[in-house]
């Protein structure tokens, strides 16, 4: 079986959002299988990555850079930056690329037998060049989907859907579409009603909870009054009514020093940046740590006293995972996907829209030990699925489609 997966986002830069690092791990885990079971039946002979070319508008082969921003992109660059894809996103990097690298014809390179795999979004021209291919291909497709945040959140993402439309569309023409929650499943579903497709098969394989590097600290750490939020500076992430609430508490003198991890996805002087700027200037205990490397991110999470995760909307809701694994309390919504995750214990629910009711909760966790003590021993019990049981699983997925009918939570069309 030859597999080519399409590791476009996760190999043009040192950029380590969610999505990315899933994809990373999931071609690692695949390389890794096929090595060692190239003897079993239905095995991985070839495992081949693909990128797109935004400029040629076609796939093309890796070259050397590629494979490095793929294996190791902290090994290319560790320096923390606010936009991580500046260098191997941008227009000279790309038309470098375009001359430099083979282009991959899909319809030479998948035949009958293989897998055509796309783990991650795409709002490019992909959307408009895969569905020819999805439609006469003789290879199994598979896709992970996400989320649908962009086209729910209106009031956020005012017209995305003139390109996530047809991303939602040629979906539907793949084998099968993984979805990494329920809602994410549900939303899928809803608008393939919407749009007039016809579904195809999906299923639910939520990520898996295994982070290396990853330690619990027996008895928390009742000691720090350091509050970290993961994520990247999007709107829906909703980090400006979060720094409304820590105003409204630093005002009333309360002691707790805030971090903000994470690349920004917007204007380099958006009312994100600028509002970090202002309270600075006010002396308060805010930093912004920018886009990290994994060792960083580790220190963080171990020297945190709990986190907060405010996003208005999530496919999955990672950052909570990770929070949970180092055993450290996360204030967070309970809609969707966010609650799907944060009603297995750990976490105190908020209502995440209001800056009072986060301002609560993070003084909550800051004042009462027993609340505290009590969520860091959920979340010290909580238990995530593993990277081997997830892989297993995806094996499975990429066999004929007559082979994955007894697989339970797969939805026909």
């Amino acid at each position: 079986m030859k597999v080519l997966i399409d590791v476009t986002s996760s190999c043009r830069s040192v950029q380590n959002t969610g999505m990315q690092r899933m994809t990373r791990k999931i071609f690692a885990e695949l390389a890794r299988h096929a090595v060692v079971g190239r003897r079993e039946a239905q095995c991985i002979e070839l495992l081949q990555p693909i990128s797109w070319n935004n400029i040629g508008n076609f796939y093309q082969a890796l070259g050397e850079p590629e494979h490095r921003f793929l294996a190791r992109p902290f090994e290319v660059r560790s320096r923390a930056t606010a936009r991580p894809e500046w260098r191997g996103h941008d227009p000279i990097t790309e038309a470098s690329r375009l001359i430099s690298r083979p282009r991959i014809r899909l319809e030479d390179e998948v035949k009958a037998g293989d897998v055509f795999l796309v783990p991650d979004i795409y709002r490019d021209l992909r959307r408009n060049a895969l569905p020819d291919f999805l439609k006469r291909t003789p290879a199994r497709t598979i896709a992970i989907f996400h989320d649908a945040t962009d086209l729910r959140l209106t009031s956020v993402y005012h017209n995305r859907g003139r390109k996530s439309r047809p991303y939602i569309e040629s979906l539907a023409l793949f084998d099968l579409v993984l979805c990494v929650s329920e809602e994410a499943r549900d939303d899928l579903h809803f608008l393939w009603s919407e749009y007039g497709c016809t579904a195809t098969e999906t299923c639910v394989e939520p990520w898996p909870g295994e982070l290396e590097g990853a330690v619990q600290q027996p008895d928390g750490d009742e000691r720090s009054n350091l509050v970290i939020y993961v994520s990247s500076f999007h709107a829906r992430k909703n980090h400006l009514t979060l720094l409304r609430a820590a105003e409204k508490l630093w005002q009333q003198g309360l002691s707790f020093e805030l971090h903000l991890i994470g690349r920004n996805a917007g204007l380099p002087l958006n009312k994100i940046v600028r509002q970090i700027w202002n309270l600075q200037l006010r002396g308060r205990p805010l930093r912004w740590l920018r886009h990290v490397d994994d060792e960083t991110l580790l220190r963080e999470y171990r020297d945190c006293r709990f986190t907060v995760y405010p996003s208005l909307m999530e496919g999955y809701g990672l950052p909570i995972v990770e929070s949970l694994l180092h055993g450290k309390p996360c204030i967070c919504g309970g809609n969707g996907a966010l609650g799907e995750v944060a009603r297995g214990g750990g976490c105190l629910i908020v209502d995440q829209t209001s800056a009072e009711s986060l301002a609560g909760g993070i003084e909550k966790l800051l004042k009462d030990r027993q609340l505290y003590a009590r969520l860091s021993d959920e979340a010290r019990a909580r238990r995530f699925r593993s990277w081997a049981d997830y892989v297993d699983k995806f094996l499975c997925y990429l066999q004929p489609a007559s082979c994955i009918d007894a697989i339970p939570g797969v939805v026909s069309h």
